[in-house]
């Protein structure tokens, strides 16, 4: 009997060592990953954070986060996707309240189809899973994922409806952007006439055609990726934040959905920030005011 104490405790050990990643894995506060994939089978990671208090079993509203920029390859697109949760308004704001979905996105351009593929599949895994309210889900989203947020609360392929969607430095109107993006001022000797020589390489502009204006399919093709072509279908109250002197994403992009959010007579918040040219598309991380509005629409509809 002596003998078999020792194969016990041995065993019994072993097994919390295996036990012990997954619990921490799972344990409130702590981003953990969560595997999705496409309808083309391509697999995406994105990652969840429960709150700190959070009870099993029970049911929690929920936040879509979605971070900026493309990501190129898989490790950029993992560290943006996890970033995202360490930022401190974020841990600070949301994680402590929601569960966060902070997701990954494959993307050409804005609005290209696997974006939007991401997008649902995203959306349609956070509504999934057993932690979640799928009745009380918000989409929310900076500079490239503040078009993606809108996205949610509009796009016809969304396959849940979600409660509420914001906005902060959010691209609105992709062919107004890319022309500001574009224009020959910011590319010296192409100031007095010839294309800068990003626009040939832009994925946008080959997928899209240039100039947006060009003929009918090139119009329709950069209204099918617009926001404004879908705020009809805005079901959700939506909250736009802006800087006011963005130097990436101009404010005009903001002061358009408003105009058109008011024509429509759509429920919705709205914040202009005043910023600096520098800093002023970071509004995100710097600002006060910010969190502070995006603390009490949520509280409000969500």
């Amino acid at each position: 009997m002596k003998n078999k104490v020792p194969g016990v405790i041995l065993l019994a050990a072993l097994l919390l060592l295996l036990l012990a990643p997954l619990a921490r894995a799972q344990s409130p506060g702590a981003a953990r990953p969560v595997d999705y994939a496409l309808a083309t089978g391509a697999k995406l990671t994105g990652y969840l954070s429960l709150p700190p208090d959070y009870q099993q079993g029970q049911k929690y509203p929920a936040i879509l986060l979605l971070h900026g920029g493309r990501g190129d390859d898989v490790k950029e697109l993992r560290n943006r996707t996890a970033g995202l949760l360490k930022a401190g308004p974020v841990k600070k704001h949301l994680c402590r309240r929601y569960v966060v979905f902070s997701a990954a996105y494959q993307s050409q351009y804005l609005g290209s189809p696997q974006e939007i593929d991401s997008l649902a599949a995203a959306l349609k895994t956070l509504a999934g899973l057993p932690q979640v309210d799928r009745t009380r889900l918000a989409a929310l989203g900076v500079s490239h994922g503040g078009y993606l947020a809108l996205m949610c609360a509009g796009h016809t392929r969304m396959p849940v409806q979600i409660k509420a969607a914001v906005s902060v430095s959010g691209v609105v109107d992709v062919a107004a952007f890319l022309q500001h993006r574009h224009r020959p001022s910011l590319w010296g000797k192409f100031a007095k006439g010839g294309n800068p020589p990003e626009l040939a390489a832009s994925p946008a502009v080959r997928a899209l055609g240039w100039p947006p204006e060009k003929d009918a399919k090139t119009q329709g093709n950069y209204a099918r990726v617009s926001v404004l072509t879908y705020v009809d279908n805005f079901q959700a109250p939506v909250l736009v934040i802006h800087g006011t002197k963005d130097h990436l994403v101009p404010i005009s992009q903001a002061r358009k959905l408003k105009e058109a959010l008011e024509q429509r007579q759509k429920v919705f918040e709205y914040l202009e920030v005043p910023t600096g040219q520098i800093g002023g598309h970071f509004i995100f991380v710097t600002s006060q005011a910010v969190w502070a509005k995006i603390d009490a629409f949520l509280q409000k509809y969500l």
